[in-house]
């Protein structure tokens, strides 16, 4: 997941410090902090890389429901330091064994201990990781009617089998007792879907749920705290070029100017030959169909298996 950050100092004491999450030395720079749990990563930008030169982010931004990350150290260990380096917002539900915390910019984060074997073998980024071992699960919010919309999108355009509706507000099976993602409860769900889509063997999911009180469906192009995106590697490079016909028939490739400047492995590629040889394309359009607007504006940067920062696999350097 990719958020933006206003200064790389509190980002670190948050995410490094506090919840114990690894620099990604060889892609940190005085542009952007990354930090490895494991296979996955936090993108952290301070400063956008525009035609017309480098210019700082002037929004943090704020992920739009929950996300559940998994550690291997006593949720009690990290709610002291969090206490301990007066970083508020953070509650220890000892009834559901989860520690909920928001970061000094509003996001929210459920952190669970991760479960025993669940974490061996999947991969990592060169920096390796630490006690934070896993961004498992995303709950996104968004507007009623729009779940299966999206069910059908993942399904049909990026090839994702693993996808199917639930109830809103159902938890993944890991959870016993009690809702772990998404801030909604009663009214704000009731009789509402969510979209749930999980990414090969290991258990990560990301969850598209409706709630009444979701923003809307475009706020990513009203609200630069809202333009965060993410990014997403496809499990065979067969399904990552059907993907990129089945967008680009669609007409739903996307180049964002913040990443005008970067190669095309991290920037804008936007025809095969290139998106072939660098295993990279955007789309943010997600849902739509013929005269009817997108489900929901979210950027996403759709890899294949061979590109360069796929981590699957690999073990530190």
């Amino acid at each position: 997941i990719n958020l933006n950050i206003l200064d790389e100092p509190t980002a670190r004491e948050f995410y490094v410090s506090c919840l114990g999450a690894v620099v990604n030395e060889p892609t940190t720079n005085e542009r952007q902090l990354h930090v490895n749990m494991g296979a996955t990563q936090f993108h952290l930008l301070r400063k956008y890389g525009k035609a017309e030169g480098v210019t700082p982010v002037t929004a943090a931004q704020r992920w739009a429901g929950e996300i559940e990350l998994w550690t291997s150290e006593r949720l009690d260990a990290i709610a002291d330091r969090l206490t301990r380096h007066k970083l508020r917002g953070h509650v220890r539900d000892g009834a559901s064994d989860v520690l909920r915390v928001r970061c000094p910019y509003g996001n929210a984060f459920v952190i669970r201990h991760e479960a025993p074997g669940s974490c061996d073998g999947w991969g990592c980024h060169p920096s390796g990781t630490g006690a934070l071992t896993r961004l498992v699960r995303a709950v996104h919010d968004v507007r009623p009617g729009a779940a299966a919309r999206l069910a059908h999108f993942w399904k049909e355009t990026l090839g994702g089998e693993a996808c199917e509706l639930q109830p809103s507000g159902t938890p993944p099976l890991w959870c016993e007792g009690g809702v772990a993602g998404g801030a909604g409860s009663g009214e704000d769900i009731a009789g509402l879907q969510q979209c749930v889509v999980r990414f090969g063997a290991a258990p990560q999911q990301l969850v598209f749920a409706e709630r009444r009180s979701a923003p809307p469906s475009d706020e990513y192009e009203r609200n630069e705290a809202a333009a965060y995106h993410i990014c997403v590697y496809l499990e065979t490079a067969e399904r990552f070029a059907a993907c990129f016909r089945a967008c680009e028939a669609a007409g739903l490739l996307y180049a964002n100017p913040a990443y005008a400047r970067s190669p095309p492995e991290f920037g804008n590629a936007m025809a095969w030959e290139e998106v072939q040889a660098c295993g990279q394309f955007r789309i943010k359009e997600l849902g739509g169909s013929t005269g009817e607007p997108a489900a929901l504006v979210l950027e996403v940067e759709v890899r294949s298996p061979h590109h360069v920062s796929c981590p699957i696999g690999k073990r530190p350097r």
